[in-house]
């Protein structure tokens, strides 16, 4: 298997910046996903000619509701804004701003604008359990909402609720004690009130787009630059109908929460283009040429002395199948320095935690997500698993702590402990 299009002209290094080898999956920090060289076409056709913003997130939202069969959708400017406008929406709930419509001329100025500073009267707390807490959940106070931790029991869920409680908030990606999906559903509409489900990275597979609409969630957000592969600033907010316009309300064009985060007509046309190709495609098919790549890589791999390396992951995750290595080495003798041996950079996540002993030598104690499609990983890993005096910086994190300058950093893998989701 060649991979010889991993070498092609570096469009970067004209503006003297180093290019990156995704060994990450579609994070934000590293552009997102590729797209289909046809969402780029009808983004250039969109160029063409100017709309009316409000219809074409419309008419995006109608694509959304089909993909999910929720009742409406809206395109959001990442999934985090889709959080931002869900809170703001389950805020607004019951207030003069149900009146408006966000098709027509704005006059709704000026109740919109309450958000964030002004929430006096309004309901602005949305629970969360103590083990469902997530670095994105910040995105919820940005629209004025307060987060109120509750115990992983259904007592404390209960015991939550109150006449100031706007929503319960739940990530899916929670605590192994955390209470599942079907019982914050239980809970929260027992109350009469909604619940925002944040399910950014549940893709693949596909059916995840209907399954917690199904489950009863009033509101879901999903990203759309990554697996879906739209542009990256994209993400979809879907749900129920009245919700839905609340957001859409508070959202660029308008001067609600959501102004600052704009999509443009060219984002709005790509997103649902990209939509519509993940739609169409064969799920199994891509999914035995991701397990290819998969094998390819991890057979490399476990040519490096010290690696043993495997695929994992099945169609029924909420993950591609990425290849995982594991070394098995101690601190190597070696002289090769990081900032040369590793060029262009190889970024294997954010962070610093597979590091152990780097004062000698890098040696990765951790399982660590690789993704499959990186021709040429097996030398960099071979070079990297023997670096010794290596030029090192700061961690970020960590400023006692150094790594090497190459910055070829790792992930901790990622474990889904909810048994419901995972059915």
């Amino acid at each position: 298997m060649e991979y010889s299009h991993y070498d092609m002209k570096d469009p970067y290094k004209k503006l003297g910046i180093r290019r990156v080898i995704n060994a990450a999956t579609s994070l934000t920090r590293l552009g997102g996903s590729v797209a289909d060289p046809s969402v780029y076409r009808a983004m250039e056709e969109a160029s063409k000619s100017f709309v009316q913003i409000p219809e074409l997130q419309h008419w995006a939202g109608k694509k959304i509701a089909e993909a999910t069969g929720a009742e409406a959708g809206h395109p959001t400017a990442g999934a985090s804004n889709a959080i931002t406008l869900a809170a703001a929406a389950c805020i607004m709930k019951g207030t003069e701003l149900e009146d408006y419509d966000p098709l027509e001329l704005e006059t709704w100025g000026g109740i919109a604008k309450k958000l964030p500073a002004h929430t006096e009267g309004l309901k602005t707390e949305f629970i969360v359990q103590r083990t469902n807490r997530n670095v994105y959940d910040h995105a919820v106070e940005f629209a004025g909402g307060k987060i109120i931790e509750a115990g992983p029991t259904e007592e404390a869920l209960h015991k939550a609720y109150n006449d100031r409680t706007a929503a319960y908030y739940y990530t899916v990606r929670s605590g192994a004690d955390a209470q599942p999906l079907p019982k914050i559903v239980e809970i929260a509409h027992s109350h009469g009130a909604p619940v925002i489900v944040d399910a950014a990275a549940e893709l693949p597979p596909k059916k995840h787009l209907r399954r917690y609409i199904k489950e009863g969630v009033d509101l879901v957000i999903f990203s759309a630059g990554k697996t879906i592969a739209a542009p990256n600033n994209s993400g979809i907010l879907t749900g129920r109908a009245d919700l839905i316009k609340l957001a859409h309300l508070q959202s660029y064009p308008f001067h609600g929460v959501g102004r600052a985060s704009k999509m443009s007509r060219e984002t709005l046309v790509g997103f649902a283009t990209a939509l519509q190709l993940y739609l169409d495609k064969d799920e199994e098919k891509t999914f035995k040429e991701w397990q290819k790549k998969a094998k390819w890589i991890t057979d490399q791999l476990k040519t490096v002395p010290g690696v043993t390396a495997r695929a994992s992951h099945s169609l029924h995750e909420a993950q591609e199948p990425l290849g995982r290595i594991l070394s098995q080495h101690g601190p190597a003798n070696g002289t090769s320095n990081a900032h040369h041996c590793c060029h262009p950079l190889v970024y294997l996540g954010p962070g610093y935690e597979g590091f152990e002993d780097v004062g000698n030598a890098l040696r990765v104690t951790q399982e660590h997500h690789v993704l499959a499609a990186i021709g040429h990983l097996h030398q960099r890993v071979a070079d990297l698993s023997s670096v010794e005096g290596a030029t090192r910086k700061r961690s970020h994190r960590n400023p006692d702590r150094l790594v090497p300058e190459c910055l070829y950093v790792v992930e901790q893998p990622r474990r889904r402990r909810d048994p419901v989701l995972e059915a």
